[in-house]
């Protein structure tokens, strides 16, 4: 058992992705950090990068308290094997303040040469402390051109990136959807759809991982706010695809 009661995890099975926050809701910090090893990297949207266990593990015992104080529960929504990266999605359950907030959550696991593992996760807290570090812009770094495997992927990306919002959305099924990194819903059927995308200014790729049915897509993107502001922040957008080969849903996922 943990100090605060918790079971944690005898094992920490199956892909560094998928075990992450699951290890940190139960407590599980020795067996992650094992998993982690030296050479890690983290980058952690309110807390900035930490590289090197000696870094990492007070991060980690610092989230795992956080997760103990708000009851967090996960659930894993999906997971996508890419050949040099990971992606897992889901959603954390947190109380806070009386409320409890469904946070989505992504987290993506890139495996680079002599065993070096960068962890990337992207979540958005609306009210999170203002103590949030600056993003070293490490990311953005990696930013460049990338190939998106999948051709109608690849257009709506290109697409995008040149404002061509309405030949974006022809590769949408009908009753094709956005969900915000907020977990918003935006159909493109009462055109909430294409208000969002319109927002995008730009949109530069650094990595993709996919299967059969989705492409995660980690790019820093830049979209209009309210008035004139102009913001770029490192993002994964997962494209789920329908039957029809068309997208069927699109979440966002931003730090």
């Amino acid at each position: 058992m943990t100090d605060d009661g918790r079971s944690p995890l005898s094992a920490l099975k199956g892909r560094l992705a998928d075990v992450y926050v699951p290890a940190l809701v139960s407590g599980s910090l020795t067996a992650l950090a094992r998993r982690l090893g030296e050479r890690a990297t983290i980058e952690d949207p309110r807390f900035g990068r930490c590289a090197g266990l000696a870094a990492i593990e007070p991060l980690l015992a610092r989230l795992a308290t956080e997760f103990a104080e708000s009851q967090a529960t996960y659930t894993q929504l999906a997971s996508t094997a890419g050949t040099d990266r990971d992606a897992t999605e889901g959603r954390l359950i947190v109380k806070s303040d009386g409320r409890t907030r469904d946070l989505p959550i992504a987290v993506v696991a890139e495996r680079r040469r002599l065993r070096e593992i960068e962890l990337r996760v992207y979540y958005s807290f609306e009210g999170s402390p203002s103590t949030r570090q600056a993003r070293t812009g490490a990311s953005a770094e990696l930013a460049g051109p990338h190939e998106v495997t999948t051709s109608s992927i690849d257009a709506i990306v290109d697409n995008l990136r040149r404002g061509l919002v309405h030949d974006a959305l022809a590769k949408f099924e009908e009753r094709g959807r956005l969900i915000d990194t907020n977990g918003r819903t935006h159909q493109r059927n009462d055109g909430a759809l294409s208000a969002f995308l319109t927002g995008f200014v730009a949109l530069d790729v650094f990595g993709t991982a996919e299967d059969s049915r989705t492409s995660c897509i980690e790019a820093v993107v830049t979209r209009s706010g309210r008035g004139a502001n102009v913001e770029s922040k490192p993002t994964l957008l997962a494209f789920e695809r329908g039957d029809s080969g068309l997208v069927r849903e699109l979440r966002i996922y931003e730090r």
